[in-house]
């Protein structure tokens, strides 16, 4: 029966390790059967020949949503985590049968009980050994057990444990999947001997130069007016970065934070102080037991263990009865109000000997008085013992017997208390090792009052966004008015991926509105479900083809454009300036009114000369060019710039296969784990397009 003791005893623990084995083993089916777990379904999202289906989508999500209970994450957030991660598993799923990846019952089995266990198996290998009672460092026992549980194990547990070491080879077979397919990736993603050659001829040569550079600033932008063509061209030059991998659309909107008026802020100081005045002139918290706005949380505690100054400050000069304002942040306001002040013990150091049975403990306790040690008369099971423990006996989660008893006996002396939890008898021999002087010990109500939105506030605030959008039903007209109606109007871009809109929290109603509807419609007024603000939103632009256009109305996308058309204006204002008027880099220098430099160069080094960083095209000039043959004068990053290469030294070092294939990777940070991580999903996509349906089951703005 000892087995069947502990898993009752640790039954709420059992029954975490079972349902995340259990869930392993649903998504192990699911990955390695190739189909959706309850059926068909609808399809959420999908790129090239992979799909994520309703059914299984929800299933992941609710339980995405339970490990997230805590931490408060945007439910748009978690939906778009919870596709990309499904994506990423069934590519990944394809990837393994495109490339003929297995893993064997024999390799899963040696990951489980072999010598070394798989890292992601050993705490859960662990855990079942504790509770079936056999050392976790003996696996092959552990797997014998669930297979063949002890005779006095329920059934249900039995399946129940089988059912969990079903999960863990799920959750083993993918791992040593990803493990096989990292392998193979990063082997492929690794210098050649031509690219370590390569390398080593780029670095292997240091190039000395003689040059001129004129500034692209010498032309104001003034100047360089440039034209839709010039545009068109910049857009070809950076085309490759306006690639869109779903369609996009461009927004305006406003944002109205729902909060408290100049009106209400005084009414709130206001009510404050009338508190503060109750507080102080009558006992306890009467004074604002009627107002539910005032929130109060009591504490007994000495002043070390309270961990806000201000309210340390005030207890070091307080009264009893006295009640202060400690802070306001923002629209919160913290009081506190000192209701008395004692004396009680706040260290104590204790010996305890008990029984989770309830049984009697009266031979144990006589043997403890003879000077038999705690943890001798310990089982480990049924009767466990804590060593020199330091506690406090201030606050009422401290029976009072159990204080009593800690408080009246003498240090050194052995006895049992006999309590109650819950209506469960437990007993509990205690030694008193050091028990501390008595304390301070202040009776402190810190009390909180937030100042909210009134209801005047609110209906205004409501009135007059709806009013604004009623009154300006097209895009040009939204944006027109907003800024003579007090608003400040704002652009973003969405996609039907994005998880919400404009970092707003619970917006993602607001991005479904958008992608259903069309260029020049104005939004309803959406107001979140948790009343922190109003938004409104117009639709300007929408852009499904392969690129971004060079006119789309994305600020920074036109911003890069311009600044580039600009750019190569003015160096081909320059260049027509200076073409032809001299012979050599010093009569250059002089026609451009720069002095002549000297300088170095390495094909790959980020900075050539002192001319500017990343000068990729001028490098590659410089690396092709004749020694002593004038060049230019060509186009650089920020300059215009005309050169000689006056001789070619070698660096001395020897090339050697390995060296250079490690730099090489090293400098495109290739063939490591972390790179991999990184670029996965975008190396899985590939030239895939992903279509995101998942806002076709969400309610949209408006909708029923």
């Amino acid at each position: 029966m000892a087995t069947l003791e502990k898993i009752r005893n640790k039954s709420v623990l059992l029954f975490v390790i079972i349902i995340v084995a259990l869930l392993a083993f649903i998504l192990g089916d699911f990955l390695t059967s190739g189909r959706t777990y309850f059926g068909s379904g609808m399809t959420v999202a999908e790129a090239g020949d992979v799909k994520v289906e309703y059914n299984d989508y929800q299933l992941a999500l609710n339980n995405a949503g339970e490990q997230a209970r805590d931490r408060q994450v945007d439910n748009g957030d978690l939906a778009q985590q919870v596709i990309n991660q499904m994506l990423t598993e069934q590519l990944m799923l394809k990837e393994y049968e495109d490339l003929g990846i297995v893993v064997t019952n024999r390799e899963i089995t040696e990951a489980l009980t072999g010598e070394n266990i798989h890292p992601s198996a050993m705490q859960t290998i662990y855990m079942l050994g504790q509770y079936l009672g056999i050392p976790g460092n003996d696996p092959k026992a552990i797997y014998a057990a669930v297979q063949n549980p002890p005779a006095e194990l329920p059934a249900e547990y039995a399946a129940q444990f089988r059912q969990a070491w079903a999960g863990l080879e799920a959750q083993v077979e993918q791992a040593l999947l990803y493990e096989k397919f990292s392998r193979l990736v990063l082997g492929l993603y690794t210098a050649n001997d031509l690219d370590a050659q390569s390398l080593y001829n780029d670095i292997a040569n240091v190039r000395h130069i003689t040059y001129a550079a004129a500034p692209l600033s010498t032309i104001s932008d003034e100047e360089a007016q440039v034209t839709d063509q010039d545009r068109r061209a910049a857009w070809d030059e950076l085309k490759g970065q306006f690639k869109l991998d779903e369609p996009v659309r461009t927004v305006d909107y406003i944002v109205v934070n729902i909060q408290p008026s100049d009106a209400d802020r005084a009414a709130g100081a206001a009510a404050v102080e009338e508190a503060l005045l109750g507080l102080n002139a009558t006992e306890g918290l009467e004074a604002i037991s009627t107002n539910p706005r005032f929130v109060s949380n009591r504490t007994e505690a000495p002043l070390s263990q309270f961990r806000d100054n201000g309210i340390k400050n005030f207890l070091d000069t307080a009264v009893v009865g006295q009640a202060v304002r400690v802070k306001v942040i923002g629209d919160t306001y913290t009081l506190a109000k000192l209701n008395g002040v004692s004396q009680d013990i706040d260290s104590i150091n204790i010996s305890m000997l008990g029984r989770q049975d309830g049984g009697s403990l009266d031979s144990l306790l006589a043997k403890a008085k003879e000077g038999v040690a705690f943890k001798d008369l310990a089982d480990g099971e049924t009767i466990q013992y804590r060593d020199s423990v330091w506690t406090s006996l201030v606050g009422p989660n401290v029976p009072a017997g159990v204080k009593a008893a800690l408080t009246e006996h003498a240090v050194g002396e052995i006895f049992a208390v006999t309590d109650s939890t819950q209506g469960q008898r437990f007993e509990t021999i205690y030694r008193i090792n050091k028990r501390n002087a008595p304390v301070k010990v202040y009776d402190v109500a810190e009390i909180t009052f937030v100042v909210d939105p009134s209801a005047e506030t609110l209906a205004q605030l409501t009135n007059d966004i709806h009013t604004f959008v009623s009154n300006h039903s097209s895009a040009q007209a939204f944006a027109d008015a907003a800024a003579e109606a007090g608003y400040t109007l704002l652009n973003t871009v969405v996609t039907a991926s994005s998880p919400r809109f404009a970092q707003l929290g619970d917006s993602r109603p607001v991005v479904k509105w958008l992608m259903n509807a069309k260029p020049g419609q104005v939004m309803p007024v959406y107001e979140d479900s948790r009343q922190t603000y109003f938004v409104a939103a117009a639709l300007k632009s929408v852009y499904d083809e392969e690129y971004l256009p060079w006119n789309c109305d994305i600020p920074g996308v036109a911003d890069q454009i311009e600044a580039r058309a600009i750019a190569n204006k003015k160096a081909a204002m320059l260049i027509e300036r200076f073409a032809g008027k001299a012979q050599d880099v010093a009569g250059y220098a002089q026609v451009m009114g720069v002095e002549k430099q000297t300088g170095d160069a390495m094909f790959n080094a980020p900075m050539l000369a002192r001319i500017g960083m990343n000068e990729s095209t001028l490098q590659g000039m410089v690396a092709a060019a004749e020694t002593g043959k004038l060049v230019g004068p060509v186009q650089g990053n920020n300059s215009v710039v005309v050169f000689t290469v006056d001789g070619i030294d070698s660096t001395g070092r020897e090339f050697t296969t390995e060296e250079y294939t490690a730099q090489f990777n090293r400098l495109h940070n290739l063939g490591n784990e972390r790179w991999l991580q990184n670029n996965i999903f975008s190396l899985l996509v590939g030239a895939n397009k992903i279509e995101n349906k998942s806002l076709d089951f969400i309610k949209g703005v408006g909708e029923d």
